[in-house]
């Protein structure tokens, strides 16, 4: 009698719980939880609200949750959902007495940044954020985001062994200097500009440089025009002390 009761109260307890799947059991093989009509083969539907706010609800742990013979966290991978008017998902690393590390997809925009792709983090401090724009921003700092015209910013700089600009075309170098139509500046009106404006011609100044920045590429060309207009002024220079060298032999035989 009492296993015809513990087997009528067992079939009662499946037939009401919500993770049960839809009678009869689906011909597929779909498993659902908290869904009656499963789309996947383990198809887990969270049923919190999700009204406008941003903390995270928790859906799904995988790892151990067992320490010292008690229910506990204490290692593992937590999926949480939040929404900030659309919905996102949050993969977060659980381990005992450590930082967490996390991962959110459809993150919330902040001041300067979209909404993100991917972002990256760890106790709860955001670190590095690919926006759906492919814009990539590497800071701990929200006020900061990657500027227009830019798809990586990086805040405190980078470190590395070697860099290597491309250059799109031969006319983004500065080898137009040596063209027999280029027109070099003479050298009194180069002195006349910088009096006036203390940097060299078609150099940005110091003023602009703090505004819009140093396109690496750009000052190389413009480092490199600065170089081959200054070879060929020499070579004009020389041209000129050659021939004063010829008059003064001319001079030094007639007398």
């Amino acid at each position: 009698m009492k296993k015809q009761i513990y087997t009528l109260a067992f079939a009662l307890c499946v037939s009401l719980g919500y993770s049960q799947n839809s009678d009869p059991w689906p011909t597929n093989g779909y498993v659902g939880i908290g869904t009656w009509t499963p789309n996947y083969i383990l198809d887990v539907v969270d049923t919190h609200s999700l009204a406008p706010t941003s903390i995270p609800v928790n859906v799904s742990f995988h790892g151990n949750r067992i320490q010292n013979g008690r229910l506990a966290v204490s290692s593992g991978l937590l999926t949480q959902v939040y929404s900030h008017g659309s919905i996102a998902t949050r993969l977060q690393s659980v381990v005992a007495n450590s930082d967490r590390a996390y991962m959110d997809f459809n993150a919330i925009a902040t001041r300067n940044t979209g909404t993100s792709a991917v972002l990256f983090g760890i106790k709860n401090t955001e670190l590095m954020r690919i926006n759906v724009d492919g814009k990539v921003r590497i800071s701990s700092n929200s006020d900061l985001g990657t500027p227009d015209g830019y798809k990586l910013f990086v805040e405190d700089g980078i470190l590395t062994e070697k860099v290597k600009v491309a250059i799109k075309t031969t006319s983004n170098w500065a080898d137009y200097v040596f063209a027999e139509d280029y027109k070099l500046m003479p050298l009194n009106e180069v002195e006349k500009f910088t009096k006036e404006n203390k940097h060299l011609p078609n150099v940005p100044s110091a003023k602009e440089m703090t505004i819009n920045g140093l396109d690496v590429a750009q000052m190389d060309s413009k480092l490199m025009e600065k170089v081959e207009e200054l070879t060929l002024y020499l070579i004009e220079q020389n041209k000129q002390i050659e021939l004063l060298k010829a008059e003064v032999e001319n001079l030094k035989k007639k007398n």
